[in-house]
């Protein structure tokens, strides 16, 4: 996105940035509400598809097992009981849910696993079983042993034999179940149906079919046999709709606040820089410079910066820019000035008289009717003759300053050095260079990280370095990060140097912790 877009202006009034946040906030609540309550509603039904699918398997896989456990005991009905007993009782031990085994023998039991010997019909302990079908399946309330506990009982009729074969009573508890679903809200309610008898998770005994509750169920018949098994799920609970309904109420109140303030700061972003300007969310940071033959700290570059209380750090080259082209970068310079004059005493305390401080003004102030006065307005706060003013100005401005020349003069008779900034980016750096009397020539760090690569480019640093020598101008070198960089830069015998190599751009604090651990150039010294 390019920056005039980023900061484009719009005359929208705040109660049209209302709306337009309302209708955002109210197509947001509508789609997160509806997509939500989709997705709950999908998930619930996977996980009861899942549900059946296990449950089915489960069941036929036990059926299968017990179905070949009886076929195994089914000779032992020729059998007497002594003999036979120790088999089914083993049987019945080892084969969870299993309660006992019976042997049949013309329509009456005459053997148990857990009570051994026994005569009793069998249309007496299970009087619906009928015993002429090969298998059958059976639920009742409890058996003569234990008459309030609900069972299965499954029979199997010996081949060729009617009225004998092997019974099985299994013990059917929905306890781990409701354990289960204690945990797990998803978990329906399920209905055990055999016949006109259902055993059900929320009753303890057995209910007849006709007294089951009428709600939505899914259905699932057991394959082969006469078991249906009723899930009483609800894809959407209440609790599912008003925790939903909630959720989308407030973020897209959140969503709605925030959209109107970016709306806000979209539309206005001029009143937010002069907001920012008064509301002192702009800062300095300073960055050493160093003089390269006497690796010590010459002066600084004072950089201006945006803590925006919203959208947090931004970035000078997305505000600056803006700032030109929307005519607010003299406010914003005086700013600048102000900024600096308050930090200018504590400079002093780090840095001895005739440092270099430097700082950038854009070419359109040069012809602002205001300039004089301003740069006036600095130096009167300024200590008197302590620090070196170094105007650096972008030379891709320039070409458009009709009255740069003796804007530059007058700033000489000031004693305000100049730098051409970033040289080499622009359309006619030489142009410059021959109309204009500069100091300093600062070269741009995308020519210097072409430093030890070889790029079409990297030929350029050389004849900019020879030029600056010939015009008699000093080279400033930006964006310095490695040691190859120093040294290339000290054989070229540039004459100072900046970048994160020596240090990152500091606080006030910082600079000055800073350059008092750190050799300083004594222009007093040199002067003397």
């Amino acid at each position: 996105m390019g920056l005039k877009r980023a900061f484009a202006r719009h005359v929208s009034h705040r109660r049209r940035s209302l709306a337009k946040s309302s209708i955002v906030a109210l197509v947001f609540f509508i789609l997160f509400t509806g997509i939500t309550l989709f997705l709950i509603n999908h998930q619930r039904t996977q996980y009861q598809r899942t549900v059946e699918q296990r449950t089915e398997k489960f069941t036929l896989e036990n059926l299968d097992s017990l179905t070949e456990i009886m076929q195994q005991l089914m000779p032992l009905t020729e059998r007497s009981c002594a003999s036979s007993q120790p088999n089914i009782t083993y049987q019945a031990a080892f084969n969870s849910g299993v309660r006992s085994f019976l042997l049949v023998k013309n329509g009456f039991a005459y053997c148990s696993s857990a009570t051994g010997d026994m005569m009793l019909a069998l249309k007496n302990i299970y009087p619906e079983i009928d015993p002429r079908q090969t298998r059958d399946l059976k639920l009742q309330q409890g058996t003569p042993l234990v008459p309030g506990k609900p069972a299965v009982a499954v029979w199997l009729r010996h081949p060729g034999e009617e009225n004998t074969g092997v019974l099985a009573t299994l013990d059917i508890n929905l306890m781990p179940y409701l354990l289960f679903a204690s945990r797990d809200a998803r978990t329906p309610d399920i209905a055990i149906i055999l016949d006109d008898r259902a055993l059900t998770t929320f009753s303890p005994n057995l209910l007849p079919v006709s007294q089951l509750p009428n709600d939505q169920a899914d259905r699932l018949a057991i394959p082969g046999t006469p078991m249906t098994i009723l899930f009483y799920n609800e894809t959407l609970t209440p609790n599912d709709i008003r925790l939903t309904l909630l959720g989308s109420l407030v973020l897209s109140l959140m969503i709605g606040i925030l959209c109107y303030y970016m709306l806000l700061l979209r539309q206005s972003p001029e009143r937010a820089l002069m907001r920012g300007i008064k509301r002192n969310e702009f800062f300095i940071e300073y960055q050493p410079v160093f003089h390269t033959r006497k690796d010590a700290v010459a002066g600084l570059e004072a950089l201006i910066r945006w803590q925006h209380p919203i959208e947090g750090r931004i970035p000078p080259d997305l505000f600056i820019p803006y700032a030109e082209s929307e005519g607010l970068i003299v406010p914003l310079t005086r700013h600048l000035f102000r900024l600096i004059a308050e930090d200018v005493p504590r400079l002093a305390t780090a840095l001895p008289k005739g440092a270099k401080l430097g700082l950038n003004i854009s070419p359109s102030h040069l012809s602002a009717p205001s300039f004089h006065q301003d740069v006036y307005e600095l130096l009167a706060q300024l200590p008197g003759d302590y620090f070196t003013l170094v105007f650096e100005i972008t030379e891709r401005g320039m070409v458009e300053e009709a009255n740069a020349l003796a804007e530059f003069d007058w700033l000489h008779q000031q004693g305000i050095e100049i730098a051409v900034d970033d040289f080499g980016t622009g359309h006619s750096a030489l142009i410059y260079l021959e109309r204009f009397t500069m100091d300093y020539l600062k070269i741009d760090r995308g020519f210097v990280n072409t430093i030890g690569q070889d790029t079409v480019t990297a030929p350029v640093l050389d004849a900019v370095i020879s030029l600056a020598k010939k015009l008699k101008m000093q080279t400033v070198a930006e964006g310095v990060e490695t040691a190859e960089q120093l040294h290339f830069l000290q054989e070229r015998d540039v004459n100072f140097m900046q970048g994160y190599y020596f240090s990152k751009p500091l606080s006030i604090d910082n600079f000055v912790t800073f350059c008092n651990s750190q050799q300083v150039v004594d222009y007093q010294a040199q002067k003397a």
